[in-house]
């Protein structure tokens, strides 16, 4: 799968986010205070790991759709589930693997995000 621009720049705006989320965290500033308070300094240093997969529109359909497994669930949960067709076919299909060129590799490591998952 080929990254366009505009989903890089939604992946780096991700990355700033999650950065400027731990960054601005009071409940971690306050940890490393402690920290650095006993005399230590302080490295953190947090991974991220993002999968991306292509949906169209038949499959997200079909995704929407409630399995057994799911209307099971929801009613030990005592959800009333409406009567809905459910699939059992969702079941059984995996999940379609995402294929990314060496430069989406690289884009995605620029960002510190983990690749290991990915063919």
């Amino acid at each position: 799968m080929q990254l366009d621009d505009h989903l890089k720049n939604l992946l780096r705006e991700l990355g700033h986010a999650i950065n400027d989320t731990v960054s601005d965290s009071d409940r971690i500033t306050g940890a490393i205070a402690g920290v650095r308070a006993h005399g230590y300094d302080i490295v953190l240093k947090l991974d991220a790991t993002i999968g991306l997969a292509k949906r169209d529109a038949a499959a997200a359909e079909a995704a929407a759709k409630l399995t057994t497994q799911d209307r099971r669930f929801l009613e030990s949960l005592r959800i009333q589930v409406d009567q809905e067709p459910f699939s059992e076919d969702n079941d059984k299909k995996p999940a379609p693997r995402l294929a990314m060129t060496p430069q989406d590799v690289r884009f995605l490591k620029s960002l510190r995000i983990a690749t290991d998952d990915v063919e």
